[in-house]
């Protein structure tokens, strides 16, 4: 067991950012018509747990196998799929097999997922890619309170994850367990950096990510290579949220339960540098330009359009030579502070939290599985980018996951540094009070600023006095 003490932070805002996908059996881009016809066992009875398993046990008894369904957002051929075929692997003497569905983590997908979760038909486990939305799924009866079954084996979810591991839970109960440690750092063209004689950072202020922004900044027209990628077509949220909490080592959206965070001078600091690389130094496309010419962090960074853009999802799309082939190494650098001396927290919060449908017919088998996958099933998905949670594995295995496939293409102790080895400093659980309406909020008057309706101050005192009257309703 690697020892580390990983505690993060919980950011329901950039946890939704991503359009995740997970283990999927088809392949297909959303979910299967026949795990919406297929039912995989009939809802769950008064009794529990106990008696919900007993017919799977007789099945068992009875040669029969038992087969779960599970449905998550990362595509099967990123490591989910690879998972499920080792689990079936080991568990096949124990008569017990699983079966991954894709569905697209987006409103539409979301809808399919819940809609089937509600009729006890398709899903036995499922992932969930934000906080609120997890909130939401347990307050609604979607996911199973894992509290009996983790006091039943003796499964700690501190031991395994750390403190922070609590700030997931929903009203105090266990719904979820967290498999992915949301681990952030720029990405950037080493070859690039290399060409321009720069360093690969190891700390950098804002003003420094600026000036090397602008440096490594040069053409015109289609021919243009910008020092940076601001991904704005994503939760624009996003964008600020880890820049900030480097520095203040807390939640990046709220005060208190009562009050947000948009007026906070790391806040204005964070949303001035984006819109300053955006619409001054334009060393990073516009939002204006990102949108309209729907431009991609794979097209960009991928065909040398950007030197530096952001997420360790990346790692799936570098590794793919065959729709996106280049020459460069890729290095990844931690996000800047304000000031030297200032980070507070290196580490993102926890993802990929996985359930179980309390309509399950196979209570049991169903948790065999996620503690199995928490604790030791995660190498393969590690390989698309996704750095595990639980303290069950090795760092430099881990590392070897990442890089498989890349030897010579990425990286290797810039991986381990930002994204695998272990923390120093630690951030504090989020404040997850009306999240969606809070995130919908700053969203709207981060377009007007990056649009330039708004200057920065105008558009996140509009946010404060927003959110804050969302807060104190």
């Amino acid at each position: 067991m690697r020892n580390r003490k990983w505690l993060a932070v919980g950011m329901a805002t950039a946890l939704m950012i991503f359009t995740l996908t997970g283990c999927g059996s088809s392949g297909q881009d959303s979910a299967s018509s026949s795990a919406e016809t297929e039912e995989s066992g009939a809802p769950a009875s008064e009794d529990g747990a106990g008696q919900e398993t007993a017919s799977a046990d007789e099945e068992k008894g009875n040669g029969e196998v038992v087969t779960l369904r599970m449905w998550g957002g990362v595509p099967p051929e990123s490591g989910p799929q690879q998972a499920c075929d080792d689990f079936n692997a080991q568990y096949a003497d124990k008569g017990i097999q699983i079966e991954y569905e894709r569905f697209v983590n987006d409103d539409t997908g979301n809808l399919k997922l819940e809609t089937n979760l509600l009729s006890g038909t398709g899903v036995d486990i499922y992932v969930t890619y934000g906080l609120s939305v997890l909130q939401k799924r347990a307050e609604g009866d979607m996911a199973l309170d894992l509290t009996e079954l983790m006091e039943r084996d003796g499964f700690d979810q501190k031991e395994y994850f750390g403190d922070m591991a609590l700030a997931y839970y929903v009203d105090g109960k266990p719904y979820s367990v967290p498999t992915k440690l949301d681990q952030y750092g720029i990405v950037l063209n080493k070859t690039m950096f290399e060409e321009a004689g720069i360093d690969v950072p190891t700390e950098w202020t804002f003003d420094e990510f600026r000036q090397i922004a602008k440096q490594l900044t040069h053409g015109e027209g289609q021919d243009k290579v910008y020092g940076m990628f601001w991904n704005s077509q994503q939760d624009l949220t996003y964008l600020f949220t880890y820049l900030t909490a480097q520095t203040n080592g807390g939640d990046p959206m709220y005060l208190s339960e009562t009050e947000s965070a948009f007026m906070d001078p790391v806040v204005l600091k964070s949303v001035e540098l984006i819109n300053n690389m955006m619409n001054v130094d334009g060393s990073s496309p516009t939002h204006t330009d990102s949108v309209t010419q729907q431009l991609s962090q794979e097209g960009m960074f991928l065909t040398g359009k950007s030197a530096m853009t952001i997420g360790p999802w990346m790692i799936r799309s570098i590794k793919d030579m065959e729709n996106y082939p280049h020459d460069f190494e890729t290095a990844f650098a931690p996000y800047p502070v304000v000031e030297a001396g200032q980070r507070n927290y290196t580490q993102g919060g926890y993802g990929d939290l996985i359930s179980i449908n309390p309509k399950s017919e196979y209570i049991d088998e169903a948790w065999e599985f996620v503690k199995w996958y928490a604790l030791e099933g995660m190498l393969p998905v590690a390989e698309g980018g996704r750095v595990p949670a639980a303290n069950t594995y090795d760092a430099q295995a881990v590392t070897d996951a990442f890089l498989k496939g890349a030897e010579g293409i990425i990286d290797a102790e810039t991986i381990k540094n930002i994204l695998i080895a272990p923390a120093d400093n630690y951030a504090v659980p989020s404040i997850t009070a009306h999240g969606p309406e809070i995130s919908q909020v700053v969203k709207e008057e981060l377009e007007k600023i990056f649009i330039g309706e708004k200057t920065v101050e105008e558009g996140m005192a509009d946010a404060k006095e927003r959110a804050d009257a969302i807060l104190n309703e």
